[in-house]
């Protein structure tokens, strides 16, 4: 057996020993204790709780306190609604097309047959 082995044996045997001779506290005692925390506990959570509440009422209540007419004197409705522009976001994954099927219409190349139509 090395040193380290005898002192860590040592070490091992006092810490038992000293566990084994300390006091249990009784299991009532440890409980009035836990109940205790936990209330204290509960109690900071409520007092937290209707301090976020409060705080949330009085932004609320500023908010609705400033006045919309103040908020649309500097813009000019008309203005706004010719510069915006709106399209379609799938509009970006289609190809661009050399013609708008929508507004030119191409030209049919007629059937070679009599009653054959357009080849479409």
């Amino acid at each position: 057996m090395t040193n380290f082995d005898v002192a860590l044996k040592n070490a091992v045997r006092d810490v038992q020993a000293d566990t084994e001779s300390r006091h249990v506290p009784d299991f009532d005692r440890i409980w009035a204790a836990a109940n205790s925390r936990a209330r204290e506990s509960r109690k900071r959570q409520r007092m937290l709780a209707g301090a976020a509440a409060v705080a949330a009422v009085l932004a609320i209540a500023f908010g609705l306190r400033t006045t919309t007419e103040d908020e649309w004197r500097y813009i000019d409705a008309d203005e706004l609604l010719e510069t915006t522009s709106w399209s379609a976001p799938s509009d970006s994954l289609l190809p661009v097309h050399e013609f708008d099927i929508y507004q030119d219409i191409p030209v049919l190349i007629e059937s070679t047959e009599t009653y054959g139509g357009a080849l479409l």
